[in-house]
């Protein structure tokens, strides 16, 4: 299952409405793309049809970028395929002028594991950070760019 990336098009924007967990519909991704704060991309198969998005937004007054999603569709998840999507992630933060990449994932949250093994390191731990859920906990996550 060979894959490559590419900036996200607007003719991405139904599938990552479709399978992020932003609540951003179509229109709103279209918009987004063309944003200088924002970055999208797309995993793409041989054929060019994309089945995976990950984006992230530039905090200028401190050059992180916060991951906003990273999703690949269910039936082509487990190959791989998320580290090709992370690392074109890395790069289009860097061209915003990102100097680190951060995410936060709920205590004993599945990517955690994920992103350990992707080069980021665990940076911080918030007890408060998702009131009125069973857990509020959060991990944070960074990677140097």
């Amino acid at each position: 299952m060979p894959a490559s990336t590419r900036p996200a098009r607007e003719e991405d924007a139904d599938l990552c409405a479709s399978i992020t967990a932003t609540g951003r519909d179509a229109e709103a991704f279209k918009k987004a793309f063309g944003s200088d704060h924002e970055t999208w991309v797309v995993l793409v198969d041989d054929a060019g049809r994309a089945f995976g998005v990950a984006g992230c937004q530039l905090w200028r007054w401190n050059k992180v970028a916060w991951i906003m999603d990273l999703s690949i569709r269910r039936d082509r998840r487990g190959h791989g395929q998320g580290r090709i999507l992370v690392d074109a992630l890395l790069a289009a933060a860097k061209g915003l002028g990102a100097l680190v990449l951060m995410d936060f994932e709920p205590q004993g949250g599945q990517l955690i594991e994920f992103y350990l093994q992707n080069s980021f390191r665990i940076c911080g731990f918030n007890d408060r950070y998702l009131p009125g859920t069973d857990d509020s906990s959060v991990v944070f996550l960074a990677r140097d760019l």
